[in-house]
């Protein structure tokens, strides 16, 4: 892949980033809208909406598996890190402080029962009640979606096929192993207010969340492709990017036919959509960071 390329990575949802913050500034008359309510629950400011540390908590188990998925595909498609062992640990020591802050900090504001309960899967809306294993089941589909999603933007090389596959392999079966735990419901699938929050997670993180995960791990120096390696793309890559299409496409109809927009906490576009993107400011850090960690780690390991 090109330098400009890479950057890409970068720019893109960078600029989406901004243009969701112009918007809200725009829709709320303020250069300066941090102690507005802007989160579509009517109650968080924008820095409460970007500090939302319980909702963070939730996430966790969500993000660390994107993150190893997000590894995995670049080392299978781009090639695997150079980089020496202190850097290693360097990274897990930053991945694990980051990990604790959440916690930390959603104990701090919600308590430590309650940082539990989003940390073992009981919440989606404060309006809503707290059942085990309903916030898996509330991102199902967009989870299986973005964990295939590093397979499109990657490059064609396949340049470490054995160390990655092992990686990717782990992932997926550590999803089942969850999925198993937390259990499926019909509601991933068929539930007009589950559709749409999964439509939505699968817009916010695959402009922005994937992207900058990718980059900043392309960004590390890589080991050479072997030429004869690095000729085909491979059966599972492409076979991840039709699941990826028709998961997509199966939550774009669903909303629509759905119309779960009606069911949305606000009537506020700029709410639910652009709030969104602030609502996962921790998460762009903390699917950067693991993505980093886990691409070294595999690396290593191969």
């Amino acid at each position: 892949m090109s330098n400009l390329a890479n950057r890409l990575f970068f720019y893109f949802p960078l600029t989406i980033i901004a243009s969701a913050f112009v918007a809200i500034c725009v829709q709320f008359g303020t250069a300066w809208p941090w102690l507005v309510v802007v989160h579509e629950d009517g109650q968080r400011t924008f820095l409460d909406t970007m500090l939302y540390f319980e909702h963070a908590l939730g996430e966790l188990p969500l993000e660390l598996l994107l993150s190893a998925a997000v590894a995995g595909w670049v080392m299978w498609l781009c090639g695997r890190p150079v980089a020496k062992g202190g850097a290693l640990w360097n990274i897990g020591a930053i991945a694990i402080a980051l990990d604790a802050t959440i916690f930390i900090g959603a104990s701090i504001h919600v308590g430590a029962h309650a940082a539990m309960l989003n940390l073992l899967q009981y919440h989606t809306r404060d309006s809503e009640p707290m059942i085990f294993g309903s916030h898996w089941q509330y991102h199902f589909l967009s989870q299986v979606a973005l964990m295939l999603l590093p397979a499109i933007a990657c490059s064609r090389q396949n340049r470490d096929r054995k160390g990655a596959f092992s990686l990717l392999l782990s992932t997926w079966a550590l999803f089942a192993i969850f999925t198993i735990i937390f259990g499926v419901s019909s509601a991933s699938f068929t539930d007009a207010r589950f559709l749409g929050h999964q439509a939505r997670e699968l817009f916010t993180h695959a402009l922005v969340t994937v992207p900058l995960a990718i980059g900043c791990c392309l960004a590390m120096p890589r080991a050479e492709a072997d030429t004869e390696s690095a000729s085909k793309r491979g059966i599972w890559p492409i076979a991840a990017m039709g699941v990826f299409i028709l998961l997509a496409l199966y939550l774009a109809f669903g909303i629509v036919l759905t119309r779960s927009h009606r069911l949305a906490q606000s009537n506020d576009w700029v709410k639910v959509i652009c709030g969104h993107f602030f609502e996962h400011t921790i998460s762009y850090l903390v699917v950067t960071v693991h993505s980093v960690f886990f691409y070294m780690l595999g690396a290593r390991r191969a």
